[in-house]
């Protein structure tokens, strides 16, 4: 088992923003970290980077504290399942999953021949494995791919968006089984994803990136709960958290529905800032008509006219518009065009229990609880609540 060490990774082609800035994470051997973000953040270039397939123009690439920068893709052990996946049209299934563990020398026939059906078993290929590529489905070849990787007996693992071209079921199931194979087998592997939900899944640990930079690397539920920044709280999340803004003055927060008192500290950290950005999980908005007096305690509470409503059968979203003055909307615009990214919106999403039925029109009196409640810097995109 193998630990894998980024420090301080840059890669450049001369422009004005790295395509990798000043990269640094560790993921402890026999876990995983999937990395997201939205495409073109540099995750596939800097999977090729730990693999050996491109060159770092400053920081240090380590495997189990041996640096290996100098060191040629062969010789770094790294089995890795590209997004552009290829499969040998001439090979039938089972000889296309052992192609390339039997480049290695000094294999085991009988030893791969039984790997090769264990990992078939696992994907689902063992009725297929005397078919040829031109039988299968797209998502039938790109398991063979997988398994390809799966059975070269590596360290380190390394999957570049390997599910995409997977149907929405087979996805899935592809996605579980290889997380199941990770823990089971205890391999280091890291992935790469443009999917918020399939990292969440897969990482023991999640790095959002974008434009090569790295936003934040947390545990899946850590990430959601405690976003480092603006981009990672509107990325991370489906539906996304709501972002909505906030004037500051007379040590109190004025949002379009409800004026908020601030602590002492929040006071201290908002100073000489006129606009700040509230950020409240949809579903941790409730609907107070359905709470009892106790639960309503310590709850920050208003009510306000429902536009829209969508039915989830499990939940219902109750969307609640407001308008913002147009100094505030160019202010929001300009965080926006400074993160290639839209964030924000105007209106509130609600997700609140389906017991009621709602309709537009109507009157929601919303319950949200002061410590779900996050507050961002506009300008350095700082979460103010985790100072």
């Amino acid at each position: 088992m193998t630990t894998i060490e980024l420090r301080n990774v840059t890669r450049s082609d001369g422009g004005e923003i790295p395509l990798l800035d000043n990269i640094t994470f560790t993921v402890p051997s026999g876990t995983s970290l999937a990395i997201v973000g939205p495409k073109g953040s540099g995750k596939s270039l800097l999977l090729r980077t730990i693999v050996g397939l491109e060159s770092v123009n400053d920081g240090e690439i380590l495997l189990d504290d041996a640096l290996v920068n100098a060191v040629e893709p062969r010789d770094r052990d790294i089995a890795m399942v590209f997004q552009d996946y290829e499969i040998y049209p001439h090979l039938d299934v089972f000889d296309n999953m052992a192609f390339s563990a039997r480049l290695r020398k000094g294999h085991d026939k009988a030893e791969l021949a039984d790997r090769v059906d264990s990992i078939a078993e696992y994907l689902g290929l063992a009725p297929v494995l005397d078919s040829k590529p031109r039988d299968l489905s797209p998502s039938q070849r790109q398991l063979v791919a997988l398994g390809r990787v799966l059975v070269r007996d590596s360290y380190v693992y390394l999957f570049d968006d390997a599910f995409s071209e997977l149907d929405e079921r087979a996805r899935g199931q592809a996605r579980s089984i290889t997380a199941q194979w990770q823990r089971d087998q205890g391999r280091t592997s890291i992935y790469v994803t443009d999917d918020i939900a399939e990292a969440l899944v897969l990482g023991d640990q999640v790095a959002v990136m974008r434009e090569g930079y790295l936003h934040q690397v947390s545990s899946p539920r850590d990430l959601y709960n405690n976003p480092a920044d603006l981009f990672v709280a509107g990325f991370v999340g489906t539906p996304a958290m709501n972002l909505i803004p906030a004037t500051v003055s007379n040590g109190s927060l004025h949002l379009p529905y409800i004026t908020m008192p601030l602590g002492d500290q929040m006071r201290e950290r908002a100073k000489d800032r006129d606009l700040l950005i509230v950020g409240i999980r949809p579903e941790d908005c409730q609907n107070a008509s359905l709470m009892s007096p106790e639960q309503l305690r310590d709850m920050i509470q208003f009510s306000t006219k429902i536009d829209e409503v969508e039915w989830r059968g499990r939940s219902q979203y109750a969307y609640l518009g407001y308008e913002i003055d147009d100094k505030t909307e160019a202010a929001l615009e300009q965080v926006e065009r400074h993160l290639e990214f839209a964030l924000f919106q105007s209106f509130l999403l609600a997700e609140v229990s389906p017991r009621n039925e709602l309709r537009a029109g109507a009157m929601l009196k919303v319950a949200i609880h002061s410590q779900k409640i996050h507050v961002f810097d506009p300008a350095t995109g700082e979460n103010l609540t985790l100072s």
